[in-house]
């Protein structure tokens, strides 16, 4: 009867490298496959926060804005009762929720869109002047595809994906 005493040094040699050419191949894939999941959550992430903001203000007949942390959608925004429509939650104004920043997510907000979109209590989005909204975020991922959020002129939200290349050059 054959009784085997364990590897050769040879065959365990084959075998890490064998293992490491496995893992040198499986490595680049997996990086490319977490940006892609961390721009497809920021994508729905924010635009499930743009929907909360415009539904809160429909149900709840108060004005409603979501504002960016520290004027950067990617760190962070939150949501809020906005009355004067200035985009600054002052202490009387009832916050709604806060979200964390973003990983690995850049936010290109269009001019009318850099720090807050407020929504009317009919869920129209307007600018501080009154003046209809419509505007975009473009997220930009280290990833080929990035996202871009729009809204329209009624406050709907939609959204387009692309090639990161021509979506946000750099």
């Amino acid at each position: 009867m054959f009784k085997h005493q364990g590897l050769s040094l040879l065959e365990l040699l084959f075998s890490l490298a064998l293992l490491m050419t496995i893992l040198g191949l499986a490595v680049p894939s997996f990086r490319d496959m977490i940006a892609a999941q961390r721009a497809l959550t920021a994508m729905h992430s924010l635009r499930g926060a743009l929907n909360y903001a415009r539904e809160r203000a429909v149900l709840s007949g108060v004005p409603v804005s979501i504002a960016a942390a520290q004027g950067d959608w990617a760190k962070g925004w939150s949501l809020f009762h906005d009355r004067n429509n200035d985009g600054i939650r002052q202490a009387h104004e009832q916050p709604l929720a806060v979200y964390e920043p973003l990983q690995d997510v850049e936010v290109r907000p269009d001019s009318t869109s850099r720090t807050y979109i407020h929504y009317r209590p009919n869920g129209i989005s307007v600018q501080p002047n009154g003046a209809f909204h419509a505007g975009h975020l473009l997220l930009c991922a280290r990833h080929h595809t990035s996202y871009k959020i729009l809204i329209n002129r009624t406050g709907r939200i939609r959204t387009e994906s692309g090639e990161t290349a021509s979506l946000c050059p750099p």
